[in-house]
């Protein structure tokens, strides 16, 4: 059985910390090129984990920056342009692919440049890759290229890139140096939670797993829950926080394990919602960064990541804990996180 995932997950925080270098050395012209896309709305969009990753990314650049963004899957620009872009909208298109070959994503950005006339800054792990030939800029993040099916430090990284082209954006110094922090904060609590996740990861009593994150977490949640999925075939869904109690409660059951990824924003509604799940049966985990006295009462099971850190700077932090139980679900299982079924490290039609 082959090790590239795992090594991967593991191998985040180096990765991290490349990036904040390659970013670092682009800042001269980045610093420019987002002066002049002043009042553009940003479209970022991807397929997958890419998607996910773009959803994430729109949140937190609104947040920064306060200007314009949205998170779009690929197929709707290629299918329903209109629906994305108006007549007299200023738009910077931002395509997401780790590979660069992705072939929705590969469309997007063609379309977009020879139909729209839309300017494309692409976001990849491959700098010579076809993604990155055809738009007009591109932000690398080498570091993370990986041998893996399964994206792992590739989403934490290029979700890293969108959070420092929002620091250069917006001037904020002290939202920068709290992602300079994060490879030292990733370290730490990798080194701290692995054996843990381990546990949920092996743990047989449990047959459904649930992901529940509000704003810029929820694309965090749709990722843990695919990551589960892809790796070890299991049975998982993700919902905005307060959604779940709009029909999804009714899957709850003492199987089930859903898993919170904590806010600050919502800290009181997703209390709240936590003593809704533990009246219906479910098992619960939540990862915070520092745990309310109500979340110490409620919630079976806590991870504490003790950052520190704003709510949007932390969001990578807590990725390898939810990629770590879908890895060590797919030991459990029989499984080998490295050949997922039915999947290929790069989808091209």
């Amino acid at each position: 059985m082959s090790k590239a995932t795992i090594k991967e997950i593991l191998a985040q925080p180096e990765a991290w910390k490349e990036t904040l270098k390659d970013i670092g050395r682009e800042r001269e012209w980045l610093i420019k090129y987002l002066r002049e896309i002043n009042g553009h709305e940003l479209i970022f969009t991807g397929c997958g984990t890419s998607y996910h990753l773009a959803l994430s990314g729109a949140s937190i650049y609104s947040k920064i920056t306060n200007g314009k963004a949205r998170g779009v899957p690929a197929s709707d620009i290629l299918i329903f342009p209109d629906m994305i872009f108006t007549k007299n909208g200023k738009y910077l298109t931002v395509p997401i692919s780790r590979s660069g070959t992705t072939t929705e994503t590969v469309r997007v950005a063609q379309f977009i440049k020879e139909k729209l006339g839309i300017e494309t800054l692409g976001i990849s792990c491959y700098g010579d890759s076809k993604l990155s030939g055809i738009c007009n800029r591109k932000l690398i993040a080498s570091a993370a290229a990986e041998e893996s099916v399964v994206m792992t430090k590739s989403f934490t990284s290029m979700l890293l890139v969108i959070q420092m082209i929002s620091a250069i954006k917006s001037g904020d110094k002290d939202y920068e140096k709290q992602l300079q922090s994060l490879p030292e904060e990733g370290e730490r609590i990798i080194d701290k939670y692995q054996s843990i996740a381990k546990e949920f990861g092996e743990d047989d009593k449990l047959n459904k797993f649930i992901y529940l994150g509000q704003g810029p977490f929820y694309g965090l949640a749709s990722e843990s829950m695919l990551k589960i999925k892809e790796m070890s075939c299991s049975n998982s869904e993700a919902y905005h926080c307060l959604e779940f109690r709009h029909g999804p409660k009714s899957i709850a059951n003492n199987k089930a394990l859903v898993t919170m990824l904590s806010s600050d924003s919502g800290e009181d509604y997703e209390d709240a919602l936590l003593k809704d799940i533990k009246e219906l049966g479910a098992r619960t985990l939540v990862l915070c960064d520092k745990a309310t006295e109500e979340k110490l009462n409620l919630a079976d099971y806590i991870i504490e990541l003790d950052s520190g850190l704003s709510e949007y700077a932390r969001l990578i932090l807590y990725m390898p804990i939810t990629q770590l139980i879908g890895y060590y679900r797919a030991l459990s299982k029989g499984l080998d996180p490295d050949s997922p079924k039915n999947l290929t490290q790069v989808v091209e039609l």
